[in-house]
């Protein structure tokens, strides 16, 4: 079965008539015929009901008809599509960042290397205007968003274990409740920001506040402050993973505690954008 062979019957089904096929496709009569033939032999049966001056589509053609139109849309969509992602895409990705800046900013870093006419708007953790999830193309958050303009995915799920430094009685232990923890200092991020709401979450079952000792939005010095004693921290395994190292340690906390990133990728933005959520 050939693309010409469908293409001839494609038209002859649709004027029932092969002459003017054969001039639509600048060939002989006979070719398109023959095309038709062997066509009808391959699969086993007749497309069309003939007599001695008329041609017409029967009800196995209009089936056929049916499935050679669906198999050109595919066709014609799969080189839109493969003419869409075989030029150098351009254009603005506009990012609500709210949790797991280091995946996503390496993420970044290596998409604009690919394609450098793209360029990125970000926005942090700082953000609170939910009314204006809209004007982003894509958002990162472990929050849900209820619009039917995104498209939801998920992107990580990870679990949240305490970072506790050696001067921590806590160092060899592994597991602790959160009866226990509410006894030690912590260092936190402030508030407002997506860990911050993870470790108030952690706590509210227990009615009472945890002791913060520092808040700090850099997670390098956050980790230097567990290091020298300051308090103990709440540690995305993932997301923080570049930062372990042998002065510390990863305590569990009983039960599990864990947390879910998702993408969520704005229905009308370009292309250009899924491009980039298909890679995170």
């Amino acid at each position: 079965m050939e693309i010409l062979q469908l293409k001839y019957f494609q038209h002859v089904a649709r004027c029932e008539n092969i002459s003017h096929t054969a001039k639509e496709f600048y060939v002989p009569a006979s070719s398109v015929s023959v095309a038709i033939k062997k066509l009808e032999k391959e699969l086993g049966v007749c497309l069309f009901d003939r007599s001695a001056n008329s041609l017409k589509l029967n009800e196995c053609g209009k089936i056929f008809l049916n499935a050679v139109d669906l198999c050109e849309s595919e066709m014609k969509k799969a080189k839109m599509a493969i003419n869409e992602y075989s030029s150098l895409p351009s254009g603005e990705i506009r990012l609500l960042l709210l949790t797991n800046r280091a995946r996503v900013n390496g993420a970044i870093m290596e998409f604009t290397k690919k394609y450098p006419e793209v360029s990125f708007t970000i926005v942090h953790e700082n953000f609170r205007g939910a009314s204006s999830y809209s004007d982003f193309d894509i958002v990162i958050s472990d929050k849900v968003i209820n619009s039917d303009r995104f498209k939801k995915r998920l992107m990580l799920k990870e679990e949240l274990c305490i970072a506790v430094g050696s001067h921590s009685p806590l160092f060899s232990a592994n597991t602790v409740s959160l009866k226990r923890l509410s006894e030690e200092k912590f260092v936190c991020m402030p508030e407002g920001t997506s860990l911050r709401d993870n470790f108030n979450q952690l706590f509210s079952a227990l009615g009472r506040c945890p002791q913060i000792a520092v808040e700090c939005n850099d997670p390098f010095y956050i980790m230097e402050y567990v290091k020298s004693g300051m308090g103990v921290t709440l540690f995305p395994k993932i997301s923080w993973d570049s930062k372990t190292d042998e002065s510390f340690r990863l305590v569990a906390v009983e039960d599990g505690v864990y947390r879910e990133t998702y993408i969520y990728t704005n229905k009308d933005s370009s292309p250009i954008c899924n491009m980039f959520s298909n890679i995170l």
